[in-house]
């Protein structure tokens, strides 16, 4: 009896409900990785003030760095650095040359990173059209529009992309673009406190 007593025991201590699963990995940052990254970022030398403005206000805060090149041959310097996969980290061009450079594959997908932007939405439909899902607007101003992408040859996509998702973040697109009296490309912020300045003078 008491060697059936301990049978019974034991088969039901090995009876028990089967292990949960393990959690599912958590979801990459809407923001992406703010972790210590030097990044290289060429733009096109007519927006040295904005993207000067935009690059030192973001170094300030964060804790990657972001190193500017401003080049007044942008697209020819692109083109050479794609044949030796050699580009940088972010590059920004104007709105004319980024299709051309999509459709080369020279930056990458951006789909995922965009759909958790809370607000996608609202962002500059001409230049998003523009980057079809692979730049999104940097600058806008009277002369033309430019947008930010990845490139391909990064290996820093996640710091890159935290440096975009900043650029069109209420703190940057307000208190660094709308001070200094430039567009905004996001709808949801076109009246700001400087917009409505500007209106009253």
């Amino acid at each position: 009896m008491l060697a059936a007593f301990v049978a019974v025991v034991v088969l039901a201590g090995c009876s028990g409900s089967p292990p949960k699963p393990a959690p599912p990995p958590p979801s990459p940052a809407v923001d992406g990785a703010d972790s210590g990254g030097r990044l290289a970022l060429w733009v096109r030398a007519p927006l040295e003030v904005q993207a000067t403005l935009l690059v030192d206000a973001y170094n300030a805060t964060h804790t990657n760095h972001v190193e500017l090149t401003l080049a007044p041959d942008l697209p020819a310097r692109v083109d050479a650095a794609a044949k030796t996969g050699a580009l940088p980290d972010l590059f920004a061009g104007a709105v004319a040359d980024v299709p051309g450079w999509t459709g080369r594959g020279l930056y990458r997908d951006l789909t995922a990173d965009i759909a958790r932007l809370p607000f996608a939405a609202q962002l500059d439909q001409p230049s998003v059209q523009a980057g079809a899902k692979h730049a999104l607007p940097f600058v806008l101003n009277d002369r033309g529009a430019d947008d930010i992408g990845i490139s391909r040859d990064s290996e820093q996509a996640d710091r890159a992309w935290n440096f975009i998702a900043w650029v069109l973040s209420d703190e940057a697109q307000v208190q660094v673009l709308a001070r200094n009296g430039d567009k905004v490309a996001r709808a949801d912020l076109q009246a700001n406190e400087f917009s409505q300045k500007g209106a009253s003078s």
